[in-house]
């Protein structure tokens, strides 16, 4: 049991290393704004689409304004979501060393 944890820590150590390779920002932008945001970004458009006019892909009302402050939303909060995470694996690393 023990080397399979062993082995287990040491996977992530390669992991985390890989993506330290790739750089702070790089992961900020892919992890956080990229996938966290842009998965919030187009799941709470459909939520509010759906809520306030029955169809998730519905092009009513003033949807160009609202996609648009809606980005500027979650590409803000997926940057703060991606650094907070980087800080967070930077911090656990460090701590298993």
């Amino acid at each position: 049991m023990t080397d399979h944890r062993a082995r287990g820590s040491s996977d992530q150590e390669a992991e985390w290393e890989a993506i330290r390779a790739r750089g702070r920002n790089a992961y900020i932008w892919s992890h956080g704004v990229l996938r966290w945001g842009g998965f919030m970004l187009f799941f709470s458009l459909g939520v509010f689409q759906y809520a306030h006019f029955g169809h998730p892909f519905s092009l009513e009302g003033n949807w160009k304004l609202r996609f648009m402050a809606a980005l500027l939303t979650w590409t803000f909060v997926g940057y703060a979501y991606g650094r907070s995470s980087w800080a967070k694996k930077s911090r656990d690393a460090q701590g298993d060393r």
